[in-house]
């Protein structure tokens, strides 16, 4: 049985394509790693369904009232999304034998709490792309909240996936560098210098080759 991997979405993946794009070029890397490979989101969408590689098995979680279209901005709504999306990560893992979990964004909070209640402590990837402590998002308490959560799960995660420095600055200096991986997204620009599928899907391989050794020989 090829080794699985549950990829656990942001609670506002319907509204981000970027988000959707990464997405697919992950799952396509796991899958030519011959990786298993199951979704969790809080809800599809057409452009998701079609980006994704049918061999994929995607979740979702039931929709709760007035929480379908959560801000970007940290809320009530998104955390009712994500504890119902972590819900229904923990039935998934004690089900099925995942090796790991890769959370993006605010999905890898949720990585942390699934690994957390899980008995066999899985690792996770934490990929952030629009984290809580991004330029222009609204502050306030739900946010300082969020932040620290955010923390966390990169203090805790067997390796972190950002795209660029200025996302890494985002991150207090404090937090350990040693496990992070500066890995583009090949669908950023079209020139002939960008960052390739071959490219991310090697990055990917080293990453993960590298996490799950780690597991092995603890």
């Amino acid at each position: 049985m090829p080794s699985a991997v549950l990829i656990v979405a942001s609670t506002r993946v319907h509204a981000d394509v970027q988000e959707i794009l990464r997405i697919q070029d992950t799952a396509s890397a796991l899958i030519e790693q011959g990786r298993a490979v199951d979704l969790l989101v809080p809800s599809t969408s057409a452009l998701l369904s079609a980006a994704l590689d049918p061999a994929v098995r995607v979740f979702t979680v039931p929709e709760f009232p007035l929480c379908g279209n959560p801000p970007p901005r940290a809320s009530i709504r998104r955390l009712i999304t994500a504890t119902l999306m972590f819900l229904r990560g923990v039935a998934l893992a004690s089900r099925r034998d995942y090796d790991a979990l890769h959370g993006m964004n605010d999905g890898a909070i949720v990585a942390r709490a699934i690994t957390g209640a899980s008995l066999r402590h899985l690792p996770y990837v934490a990929e952030f792309h629009l984290p809580f402590a991004a330029p222009g998002l609204r502050r306030g308490i739900r946010t300082t909240i969020a932040r620290a959560m955010e923390r966390n799960a990169f203090r805790r995660a067997a390796a972190v996936v950002l795209p660029d420095e200025a996302t890494l600055a985002c991150f207090p200096a404090r937090l350990s560098r040693a496990r992070v991986s500066l890995i583009p997204d090949p669908h950023a620009e079209i020139t002939p210098s960008a960052f390739t599928f071959g490219e991310f899907n090697t990055a990917l391989v080293h990453l993960y080759d590298y996490i799950l050794r780690s597991q092995q020989e603890n």
